[in-house]
């Protein structure tokens, strides 16, 4: 049985009852892998493919994005912003918690 056909059944099963999403438990190398390749396989424009895993009420999930030129060009900008920002972003305080510059700080600026 494949996954897609697991998919599909407990979707109509999850009308019935209780929602479930059955599929084959495999390792989260194929996983990756089956994502990368089904995102370069399905879309000609793929030139990349962003993965991640993350939690949910069902558990851990691995979620990829496939990325097209255009979408790795926005990508790029971002990373580079971020890398010319050399300075943290300081923030006073978060709750109790305050940060308090030193006298070499205070010096300094």
């Amino acid at each position: 049985m494949s996954e897609e056909h697991n998919i599909k059944k407990s979707e109509s099963e999850a009308q019935k009852g209780i929602p479930t999403l059955v599929t084959p438990l495999s390792t989260i190398a194929t996983q990756v892998g089956e994502h990368v390749l089904s995102a370069i396989h399905n879309n000609e424009e793929t030139v990349a493919v962003i993965t991640t895993v993350t939690g949910s009420k069902q558990g851990p999930q691995v979620i990829s994005i496939p990325l097209t030129a255009e979408h790795m060009q926005q990508v790029h900008v971002l990373m580079n912003e971020i890398h010319a920002s050399d300075e943290p972003e300081r923030v006073p305080c978060v709750g109790f918690h305050c940060y308090v510059e030193t006298e070499d700080e205070k010096e300094n600026s």
